[in-house]
Order: structure tokens, then C-alpha cells, then sequence
């Protein structure tokens, strides 16, 4: 009997043991599980608390944006910024925005410009967007390049061949990398140590050259042919020079001949003078041309669309 005792009691010791270390086990797997799950909520927590505030200015139709999510601009730049791109918005008559990123959250250069424009400013609405991405040579940002994208009526004006003349001119003043380009500069405290300071002051400056429409924009056309088709420019001046004084030189040669003798001076004044008077009715034609005109949009009432030129990969 007591053997038996003996044996049941061993018997119920074993299970008692089994079940406490599967009990354990479970809660133990559960806490860990809670704790993994509450690392990443905090994790991302922490990462939206870290991401930089967008500042934003102006009113519908001209708002400027700058979203420095890489931490390249000190908060006085930013201000300065921030009018000096109102400034370009209300002479353009557009929204313009700039957005230095390291993060294109999943999507492709292209489709992050065209969702930063769609949020900040309203699909269709007449917008231009700058897109620094640095790269941080990841591999999966291989591909992809910094980005100027249009949208609604500035697709329009702000044409891909003024958009790459754009970007000429912002990579001029961005300048050489300091160091290793494909890390964040200590000293400069930017990526690459690029000065994007400079760089999104000429963009900005671009905005208001080519997005300029009407007379406005004359004198800008005339500089960029100028610039670009300088020796052409000049011949034209010369050609024009050249046949302009010979015009003149022609003219004033037809000055210093002698007047004819006008026939008027051999006529007896005294003789009799017969005059025909006639009155004549001149019939006047006056032709009219009616112009009509339609218009039409899509997505939103909206001329142009997205549209975006790429530039660099940094």
C-alpha cells in the first residue's frame, strides 16, 4: 500500500512539474511578445516624435512648404527660406515646396514628389515640388534621383526643359561633396556636406524665372537664349549692324543729291485754269472674325497633370 502511495504521489509530482513549466513557458512567451510589441509601437513613436515639423506659409494658390526631414537646414535657414519661397509662390502664382528626405516610406522617387504635392497643396492645384533625397548609397535607393515635379497649370509653364535648367542650377550651388557623400557631415551638418542652403535658394529663383507667364516672362526667355545660343545671339547683332548701316548710309547719300527742277516752275500762272471738282463716295468694307473658344479639364477641373524630371542620384 504504501508503495502504491508512493508511486501516485511521484506520479502527480511529475505532472504538477510539467504543467508549472508549460504554465511558464506560455507567460513567458506572452511577456515576451508584449515586450517586443510595445519596443516596436515605442520604436515608431520615437521615430515620428524625431521627424522634424513641416513649416508652411502663405494662403491658397501660394503656399510655400519646406519639410527638412534629414536635418540639413538650422532654423534660422529654414525662415529665411520659407519667404524667400512665398516670395516666388505669389509672383508665380503657385504653390512651391521643398522636401529633403531619407526615407521614401515604400514608394518610388516620382510617386513620393507627386504624394508630398497631393497632401501639402491638393491634387490638380498649380504646384511645384523639390525632392533632395539622400541615398545614404542604400541599395534599394539605386535607382532613384532628386526630383522637381509639377502639377495642375505649372506643368504647363514650368516645362521639363526648364525644370532640367533648373536643376543645373540648383546642383551649381549645391556644390562639391565635403567628405564622404554618402554620409551625414558633422562639421556642415548636412548630407555629404552639399549646401542645401544655397541650393534651395536657387530653386526658388527658378521658380520665379520660368514660372513667370506673360510679358513677365520675356525677359527671361531673352536671357536663357542668350545664355544658351550666345554665338548666334551675337551673329544676329553683327548681321543686323551691318544692314542697318548700310540702310542709313543709303539714306543719306539720297540727301545730299541736287533737287530736279519741278516742272511747275516752266507754267504761266497767268493762263486760264479749268478745275474739275468731283465728289466720290468710297465704299468702306469692315470684315469681323468671331472667336469662340472651349475648355475642358480632368481629375479635378485641372489642366496638365503631374509631371516631374529627375535629376541627380546622391
Amino acid at each position: 500500500m504504501v508503495k502504491k502511495i508512493t508511486k501516485r504521489t511521484f506520479a502527480v509530482l511529475i505532472i504538477f512539474v510539467i504543467m508549472t513549466g508549460l504554465f511558464a513557458a506560455f507567460l513567458g512567451t506572452r511577456a515576451y511578445a508584449q515586450n517586443t510589441y510595445s519596443d516596436i509601437i515605442n520604436g515608431l513613436k520615437n521615430d515620428a516624435e524625431q521627424k522634424p515639423p513641416i513649416k508652411k506659409t502663405g494662403s491658397y494658390g501660394s503656399y510655400a512648404v519646406i519639410a527638412d526631414y534629414d536635418n540639413c537646414l538650422t532654423e534660422s535657414q529654414e525662415n529665411e527660406l520659407l519667404e524667400i519661397l512665398h516670395e516666388s509662390a505669389v509672383k508665380a502664382k503657385c504653390n512651391i515646396g521643398i522636401v529633403i528626405t531619407k526615407d521614401l516610406e515604400g514608394k518610388t522617387d516620382t510617386n513620393y514628389s507627386y504624394k508630398f504635392s497631393d497632401e501639402m497643396f491638393g491634387n490638380g492645384s498649380s504646384s511645384v515640388v523639390l525632392m533632395l533625397l539622400n541615398t545614404y548609397n542604400k541599395p534599394q535607393y539605386s535607382r532613384y534621383v532628386d526630383r522637381i515635379s509639377t502639377d495642375g497649370a505649372m506643368t504647363n509653364r514650368f516645362t521639363q526643359n526648364e525644370r532640367k535648367r533648373s536643376l543645373d542650377r540648383i546642383y551649381d550651388k549645391m556644390g562639391e561633396p565635403r567628405g564622404n557623400k554618402y554620409a551625414y557631415n558633422d562639421s556642415t551638418k548636412t548630407y555629404g556636406g552639399y549646401d542645401y542652403y544655397s541650393a534651395c535658394k536657387e530653386f526658388a529663383r527658378c521658380v520665379k524665372r520660368y514660372g513667370a507667364s506673360g510679358a513677365a516672362a520675356i525677359p527671361t526667355m531673352l536671357s536663357d537664349y542668350i545664355r544658351s545660343s550666345f554665338t548666334k545671339f551675337a551673329g544676329g547683332l553683327v548681321i543686323t549692324f551691318f544692314i542697318t548701316f548700310i540702310i542709313v548710309k543709303t539714306k543719306v547719300r539720297s540727301y545730299k543729291k541736287k533737287a530736279a527742277i519741278s516742272a511747275s516752275n516752266y507754267i504761266d500762272r497767268s493762263s486760264t485754269r479749268v478745275t474739275r471738282q468731283v465728289d466720290q463716295f468710297v465704299r468702306e468694307y469692315t470684315t469681323s472674325h468671331t472667336h469662340s473658344s472651349s475648355s475642358g479639364g480632368h481629375g479635378g477641373g485641372h489642366s496638365g497633370g503631374h509631371s516631374s524630371t529627375g535629376g541627380h542620384h546622391r
